[in-house]
C-alpha cells in the first residue's frame, strides 16, 4: 500500500500543479463489505495521497479518484484486498466540464427570467465578489443589525471578511454567540451558499426570526478561504487548500489541519490535507483565531459548514476520544438532523468525528472546543451532481433552504445557554 500511495501521490501532485486539468484522472466506485476492508480504505485515505470523494462505509459505494496512468496499480491493490470496485468515469475533466455547461445554461436562463439582483437568488453559485458586495450592501442597508469587517488578508492579498448579526447593532458579549465559518475547503461551494442563505434570511427577513435573534448573536466568516475559493471558480474546480506556496511544485495548506490544537505535521506539501509547516502558519488561520479570541467569552456554539457527506460531527476528532459532554452534543445533533428530515432532507449521521469519519489533527471544531466552547460541530452537508462537491445549481435552493432548518436548531439552543458557566 505504501508504494501505491507514494506513486499515486506524486502523480496527483503533478496534475494539481497544472492548474486543475483532470483529463488524466479516472473515478472508481469501491465498496468495502468487511471491517478489515473498511480499515484498509480508511488508512489509505488518511495518507492524503489519494482523493476519496466519499467517506468509505460498510456496504456503501465510495468514489475514489486516481490517475489514468496509475489505475492498474489501484485495481491490483483493491483486488489484493478483495474490495469490490467499478470504473465509473474515465475522464474527470469531462464530467466537470459537463456540469459547468449545465450550470452556465441554467444561469443564462435565470438572468433572462429575473429582473432582481443576481446575488439575491440562490439558484446559482456566487463568486467571491458577489458575496463580498452582498455583505457590504447588507451592512449599509441594515446598520442596526449588521456589521461587516475585514479580519485579515490572504497570501494573494484578498480580504477575509466577517459579518456580525445582532439586534443590538453591535455585539457586546452579554448574549450567547454562534460562531460559523464556511468555505474553509475551497471546493465546497454548497457550504458557502448555505451560510449565505442563512445570512440572507436572518438579515432581510429578521422579523420572522425574532425569537432566535433576540436571544443570541452571530459571528460569521462565510468564505474562510478566499484565495482557494476564487481558484476553484477560475482554474481548478476540485481545489481544496489555500494558495500559499508550499514548495517549487505545490501550493496550498489544508486550513482545517492548521489550527493550534493537537496540530501535527500530516503529509507533504503536494497532498490535499497538508497541515502546513507549523501550526497557525496561514493568514486565514490567524484571522479566524483572532476573531474567536475577540469573542471567546461569549461563544457558546461553533459550526463549521462543509460539504459533503451528510454528517453532523462533534469532538474530539484528533483521536478516538469523546468530549465530556458527548451525550448533550449527540442529543442536539440529532435534533438538528430531525429538523432537516422534517424539511424533506436526508437523514444525516450524527456522532463523534473520529468514530464515523476519520481522525484529523489541527481541525477547527477541536480548536473551538478547546477554547471552552461547549457545543462545537462540523456539518458535512448533502452532496449532489457527479462529484458531490459539484452540486448542480438547480439543486441549490433545496439544499440551502433545508440546511437553514438544521442551522436554526443550533441557533435556538445557543440562545438558551448561560454565559456564566
Amino acid at each position: 500500500m505504501k508504494t501505491l500511495a507514494v506513486v499515486t501521490g506524486c502523480l496527483l501532485a503533478l496534475a494539481f500543479a497544472k492548474a486543475g486539468s483532470y483529463h488524466e484522472f479516472e473515478v472508481y466506485n469501491v465498496r468495502p463489505e468487511t471491517h478489515e476492508q473498511l480499515m484498509v480504505l480508511l488508512k489509505w485515505r488518511s495518507t492524503g495521497e489519494v482523493d476519496f470523494w466519499d467517506n468509505p462505509k460498510l456496504g456503501r459505494n465510495a468514489r475514489l479518484m486516481v490517475t489514468r496512468e496509475d489505475h492498474k496499480r489501484a485495481e491490483e491493490f483493491l483486488e489484493e484486498h478483495d474490495i469490490e470496485y467499478d470504473l465509473v468515469a474515465e475522464d474527470v475533466q469531462e464530467l466537470l466540464n459537463r456540469e459547468q455547461r449545465r450550470n452556465e445554461e441554467h444561469n443564462r436562463r435565470l438572468k433572462r427570467d429575473s429582473n432582481s439582483r443576481a446575488t439575491v437568488n440562490f439558484e446559482h453559485f456566487w463568486t467571491l465578489d458577489e458575496i463580498y458586495d452582498y455583505l457590504d450592501e447588507m451592512a449599509a442597508a441594515y446598520e442596526g443589525l449588521v456589521r461587516v469587517s475585514e479580519i485579515g488578508r490572504t497570501y494573494e492579498d484578498r480580504p477575509i471578511k466577517a459579518i456580525t448579526i445582532s439586534t443590538r447593532g453591535t455585539i457586546d458579549q452579554t448574549r450567547p454567540i454562534v460562531f460559523i465559518d464556511g468555505g474553509i475547503h475551497a471546493r465546497e461551494w454548497a457550504g458557502v451558499m448555505s451560510v449565505m442563505y442563512m445570512i440572507h434570511e436572518f438579515v432581510e427577513h429578521s422579523e420572522e426570526y425574532a425569537d432566535q435573534l433576540s436571544n443570541a448573536d452571530y459571528v460569521i466568516v462565510p468564505v474562510a478561504n478566499p484565495d482557494g475559493y476564487v481558484y476553484t471558480h477560475g482554474q481548478n474546480r476540485l481545489w481544496r487548500k489555500n494558495r500559499s506556496p508550499g514548495n517549487v511544485l505545490c501550493y496550498g495548506v489544508d486550513l482545517n489541519r492548521n489550527f493550534p490544537f493537537m496540530w501535527d505535521r500530516t503529509t507533504t506539501e503536494c497532498t490535499n490535507n497538508f497541515a502546513g509547516h507549523a501550526a497557525s502558519s496561514e493568514n486565514e488561520t490567524k484571522a479566524i483565531i483572532a476573531l474567536m479570541d475577540e469573542y471567546k467569552a461569549a461563544i457558546r456554539m461553533y459550526l463549521a459548514v462543509h460539504t459533503y457527506g451528510e454528517m453532523i460531527l462533534w469532538p474530539w476528532g484528533y483521536d478516538f476520544l469523546h468530549a465530556p459532554n458527548a451525550a448533550d452534543l449527540q442529543r442536539l445533533g440529532e435534533q438538528a438532523r430531525d429538523a432537516l428530515v422534517a424539511a424533506g432532507g436526508p437523514e444525516y449521521e450524527v456522532g463523534n468525528s473520529a468514530d464515523i469519519l476519520y481522525t484529523a489533527t489541527g481541525a477547527t471544531d477541536d480548536y473551538a472546543y478547546s477554547l471552552g466552547v461547549p457545543y462545537a460541530y462540523t456539518i458535512e452537508l448533502t452532496g449532489g451532481g457527479t462529484q458531490g462537491f459539484d452540486l448542480p445549481a438547480t439543486e441549490l435552493p433545496r439544499v440551502t433552504s433545508q440546511t437553514f432548518e438544521l442551522l436554526k436548531v443550533f441557533g435556538r439552543h445557543a440562545g438558551t445557554l448561560s454565559l456564566t458557566s
